[in-house]
């Protein structure tokens, strides 16, 4: 997975190839098939564990001290600090994360994941009157909906924005739907 991960930092997803995996990974491609069914399962099993990842940084940043609006500034920092360290594999991502796993469609799983671990940071600041009271379910996946989305967008567009500038414009947007 670490070979995989490296090639598609320089290459992208679309050109891997599951020959050129076994080989940088120091294995037989008939090795690499004892453990993934091909590409788009190697793919799902990274975004598996890049999720994790992006969450331990997300839950990090939610429990930090300081206001709401603080730990929603740091955590959109942490997300688009790992979105840009992983380009390719988000972008691709987000194109294919169609495929069917274990976990059901990828993309879907991802989000569920990420609004999850928001949820509990929005009832929070609804609970103690800095975000006006929304549904925390509905709430949480708009914001990650929307972010995902606009991170992809300003990836492909940066001639268009600065990461800074698309974080204000983020938190601007999402901080007058919560705020009272």
């Amino acid at each position: 997975m670490e070979a995989a991960s490296n090639l598609i930092h320089e290459q992208g997803v679309p050109q891997l190839r599951v020959e050129e995996v076994a080989s940088e990974a120091g294995l037989s491609v008939g090795t690499f098939y004892l453990y993934f069914d091909g590409k788009d399962d190697l793919f799902a099993h990274l975004v598996i564990e890049y999720t994790q990842r992006l969450r331990d940084r997300m839950r990090a940043s939610y429990g930090a001290p300081g206001s709401m609006t603080e730990r929603m500034e740091r955590s959109l920092d942490a997300y688009l600090s790992f979105v840009e360290e992983n380009e390719k594999g988000f972008l691709y991502f987000r194109d294919a994360g169609t495929i069917q796993t274990p976990v059901g469609r990828l993309s879907s799983w991802a989000l569920e994941q990420h609004a999850a671990d928001l949820r509990p940071l929005l009832e929070e600041g609804m609970k103690s009157g800095e975000f006006r009271s929304f549904d925390a379910e509905q709430t949480a996946q708009a914001i990650v909906g929307l972010t995902q989305h606009m991170a992809g967008w300003w990836l492909e567009h940066r001639d268009h924005c600065s990461r800074q500038e698309l974080a204000h414009f983020l938190l601007a947007l999402t901080g007058i739907g919560l705020q009272r």
